[in-house]
């Protein structure tokens, strides 16, 4: 390990839930970040029968906790017929190597796209940074 692998050498080390997390993604295309392509979200609603609320992204609010979302397939489908499968790749929380889909889906049950979509949204909802 580099003397400067300031990921790999225990200071960004995460050992509790979010270690099955990603850290983030790598798109082929510019500008191109999975909650684009967000169908609707998942929000908690205590307040509901059901306790979550469907939202679609202009319905968003700075107070939403989103705890799901769903991507439109279909779009998925035409931007990996363009770009090809691999065309997000995924890195683990801990760091290591870019991850395809089907690599991180051997080893993490989770959705590394909606995952990665929920907290992009979260931070853009609330201005990312540090919040006071």
């Amino acid at each position: 390990m580099a003397e400067n692998d300031w990921l790999g050498n225990g200071i960004c080390t995460y050992d509790g839930p979010e270690a099955s997390l990603p850290l983030g993604g790598h798109s082929k295309i510019p500008g191109w970040y999975p909650e684009k392509v967000a169908k609707s979200w998942t929000v908690m609603d205590a307040e509901s029968e059901e306790g979550i609320v469907e939202k679609k992204t202009k319905e968003l609010t700075r107070d939403d906790i989103i705890i799901g979302v769903t991507l439109n397939t279909k779009t998925l489908a035409a931007v990996a017929k363009s770009y090809g499968e691999n065309f997000y790749l995924i890195k683990a929380a801990n760091g290591g190597a870019w991850l395809t889909p089907k690599q991180w889906a051997a080893a993490h049950p989770e959705n590394p796209k909606g995952l990665v979509a929920m907290r992009n949204m979260r931070r853009k909802l609330t201005g990312g940074g540090i919040q006071f």
